[in-house]
């Protein structure tokens, strides 16, 4: 029987896992590491995210399905509790997914990893450490195709300090860990539900919606965007867990060749399901042009707020994403039989459905955003870091970002 240990629960692909793994009535077992005073207050707040996915009843009676260690992650390897020393697969989802804050995102996503590493070595069933990083690991200059084994880079110059967290997590895991049965995953920019639309959590629809309403493209119309939707990722990574080998170590959980979303598609579908809107006639600019983007900016949604100037800040950087105009490739996911994702055009309809206002929807991201520098992005490049790591201290994951 397998029994799986899982850190991020409480966030929005973790939710969207445990949703998932529960509904299917597996023998699995699953334990998962909350940050909580107690293990009612964890059981809590795991209900609260399964309410995302059904009614709050099921959600309660789901909750009670699942153990909980009360804990935080990046001091797991100070974690005695004997639970722990069963557990046959860990899935590590849990990060800081701050854009800008360097210090706390780096002590969070890679010296609180490598503490969680630190205990699953101390695992004697253990047989699948999977480890949940981000195709963004790419940094700012990738090619139009990205294949796995290319990154990560200690030269990659990326536009975010998440990234930057995630590739030097990578990195320490691989040097400082040989024995661990790791397998990792990159997902691509998750976005919305297949079915749910925005239900379980808007982040990143406010981006697409907002560069929609502004009618920019960054770069050119015929750019593309690999986005996922979070079910499939979820629905993935379960599967990773369930089968007894994988070929590889490193995965794209990405939309590839055959679902990526160009600019120009989309305002096609948008025009249909969204016609109030159209047509669209969507205008090409550099991502770097900070002035276009202020003018259109404060013509469509103002300046008269904080909450949207940290916006206009944050999809500046967003901007500079879309402007890659890269693929990651999922030929190695394809192969081994992993479902395809769907493409953002069959499921923007039902977010655009259960969407509120695009100013409320950023709202829900803000935590990931303060502190947002005044003008452009700072480039940030992974530390050298050693996998012994150094005292961690509780940082709290908030909103969602590009993986």
């Amino acid at each position: 029987m397998s029994r799986i240990l899982l850190t991020g629960a409480t966030g929005l692909i973790g939710g969207a896992v445990l949703h998932r793994a529960l509904v299917a009535k597996t023998d699995a077992e699953w334990v998962c590491l909350v940050r909580a005073s107690d293990e009612e207050a964890g059981r809590q707040r795991i209900a609260a995210r399964l309410g995302r996915f059904t009614s709050a009843l099921n959600a309660q009676r789901m909750a009670q399905r699942v153990e909980i260690v009360a804990g935080d992650f990046t001091k797991a390897d100070q974690i005695a509790d004997p639970r722990l020393d069963s557990v046959t697969q860990v899935l590590h989802l849990a990060a800081d997914t701050s854009w800008w804050a360097q210090e706390k995102v780096h002590r969070t996503n890679h010296d609180g990893t490598l503490a969680l590493a630190r205990r699953a070595a101390r695992m004697p069933r253990l047989d699948r450490f999977l480890h949940v990083s981000t195709a963004m690991i790419c940094g700012g200059k990738p090619p139009a195709m990205v294949d796995e084994t290319r990154y990560p880079d200690p030269d990659a110059a990326h536009l975010v300090h998440y990234s930057a967290s995630k590739a030097a997590a990578e990195t320490s895991l691989a040097a400082g860990f040989a024995d661990l049965p790791l397998v990792v995953a990159r997902p691509s920019i998750v976005l919305g539900h297949s079915t749910l639309g925005a239900r379980p959590g808007s982040s990143i629809l406010w981006v697409i919606r907002a560069c929609d309403r502004l009618r920019l493209v960054a770069g050119s119309r015929d750019g593309t965007v690999d986005i996922v939707p979070t079910d499939w990722v979820a629905d993935t990574l379960v599967e990773m867990l369930a089968r007894p080998a994988l070929a590889h170590g490193t995965y794209h959980l990405s939309a590839g060749t055959v679902s990526r979303t160009r600019w120009s598609e989309l305002g096609c579908t948008l025009d249909r399901v969204d016609p109030a809107e159209g047509p669209r006639h969507y205008e090409e600019f550099s991502a770097r042009d900070r002035a276009t983007l202020h003018r259109r900016f404060t013509e469509v949604f103002g300046m008269d707020e904080a909450i949207k100037v940290a916006m206009f800040r944050a999809l500046q950087a967003y901007y500079r994403f879309c402007e890659l105009d890269v693929t990651f490739d999922n030929t190695r996911l394809l192969a081994e039989g992993f479902a395809p994702p769907p493409a953002l055009s069959e499921y923007i309809g039902r977010c655009i459905e259960t969407s509120g206002e695009i100013v409320d929807q950023f709202r829900e991201d803000f935590g990931g955003f303060a502190g947002a520098p005044v003008r452009g992005e700072q480039t940030a490049r992974p530390r050298p870091s050693q996998p012994d790591g150094v005292t961690n201290r509780t940082v709290a994951r908030r909103g969602s970002a590009p993986g």
